[in-house]
C-alpha cells in the first residue's frame, strides 16, 4: 500500500499551543487582508487559509485549479487533508521540521516581536493528477492569540518550477521585525542565521538585476561608470555562485534578500 502523509504529524510539529482567544469571529478580519489578493506572488498563484486552533481551512483564493488541479471547493472539502496531500513525501517531514522550529522561535521571541515572524519554503507539492511541481509556499500569520501567538495562516503557493531552482526542500524564516534570517535545508534541521553578504550598493544593484537591467543601464540609473556597474554585477553573481542572471535571481528568492 503507498504511504500517505497524515496531517496529524503537521499538527504534532506545530505543538500544543494554550492559545487565548478573545474574539473568535476572524472572517471579515481575513477577508479584508491584503495578503488574501496575492500579495507578494509572481505569476500563477492560489492561497490558502488554515487555522490552527481548529485544523479547519477556512478559505482558499487565487487559481487552485490552475496550479495544482482542484477546485477551490475541493481544497474546503478535503479540509485539513489537502495540507498533507498537497506535500511531496519525501519533503514532508522537512516541512514538519521547518513548522516546528518556527513556532519554537516564535515562543522565544518578546510579544511585541512575534507578529513579524513568517516563513517561505521551496518545496515540491503533487497536483490532483499526480505531476509533481516545485512550489514556493509563503506562509504569513494574520490572527493572533491574546499572547500573539499566530492560529490562522495566509499559504501562498505559487508554482515555480519554470526557474529550476536548486537546493530543494529550503526554507527561509524571516523576522520582520529585527529583520533577522534564519535558514534551513536537508543538511541542517535547525535555524541557521544568515548574514548579509551583499553591501548596500549591491543591493541596489541587484534589484536593478532582477528586473532585467544591464550594465550598461546600472550605470546610467545610479550614476555610476560602466566599468564600476561591471565590477558590482560581477561580484554580485560571485558572493552568490551564480553563472548568470536566472541563477542570481533563483539566489535572491530562495535566500529572500531583496
Amino acid at each position: 500500500m503507498e504511504k500517505r502523509n497524515d496531517y496529524i504529524a503537521i499538527a504534532k510539529a506545530f505543538g500544543k499551543q494554550n492559545y487565548i482567544i478573545f474574539n473568535k469571529d476572524f472572517r471579515e478580519e481575513i477577508a479584508k487582508n491584503p495578503i488574501i489578493n496575492g500579495l507578494w506572488t509572481v505569476g500563477k498563484w492560489f492561497n490558502f487559509i488554515a487555522n490552527t486552533q481548529s485544523w479547519n481551512l477556512e478559505m482558499v483564493t487565487g487559481d487552485s485549479l490552475e496550479v495544482i488541479g482542484y477546485t477551490k471547493e475541493e481544497i474546503l472539502e478535503k479540509n485539513a487533508e489537502f495540507v498533507s496531500s498537497f506535500i511531496y513525501q519525501e519533503d514532508f517531514l522537512f516541512i514538519s521540521n521547518v513548522v516546528h522550529e518556527t513556532m519554537k522561535l516564535v515562543h522565544e521571541l518578546p510579544l511585541n516581536e512575534r507578529p513579524f515572524v513568517y516563513v517561505v519554503w521551496y518545496a515540491r507539492s503533487v497536483t490532483k493528477e499526480g505531476r509533481v511541481i516545485t512550489v514556493q509556499n509563503q506562509n504569513i500569520p494574520i490572527v493572533f492569540d491574546a499572547n500573539n501567538i499566530p492560529y490562522v495562516f495566509a499559504n501562498i503557493v505559487t508554482d515555480i518550477s519554470h526557474l529550476r531552482p536548486s537546493n530543494i526542500p529550503h526554507a527561509v524564516v524571516i523576522n520582520g521585525f529585527s529583520d533577522k534570517h534564519y535558514h534551513m535545508d536537508n543538511n541542517y534541521v535547525g535555524l541557521t542565521p544568515q548574514s548579509q553578504i551583499f553591501s548596500q550598493r549591491e543591493l541596489e544593484i541587484l534589484k536593478l538585476l532582477i528586473k532585467g537591467y544591464t550594465s550598461r543601464a546600472i550605470s546610467e540609473a545610479i550614476e555610476i561608470s560602466y566599468e564600476t556597474a561591471r565590477t558590482h554585477r560581477r561580484n554580485i553573481q560571485s558572493k552568490a555562485k551564480s553563472k548568470n542572471t536566472r541563477e542570481l535571481i533563483n539566489f535572491a528568492m530562495m535566500n529572500k534578500i531583496v
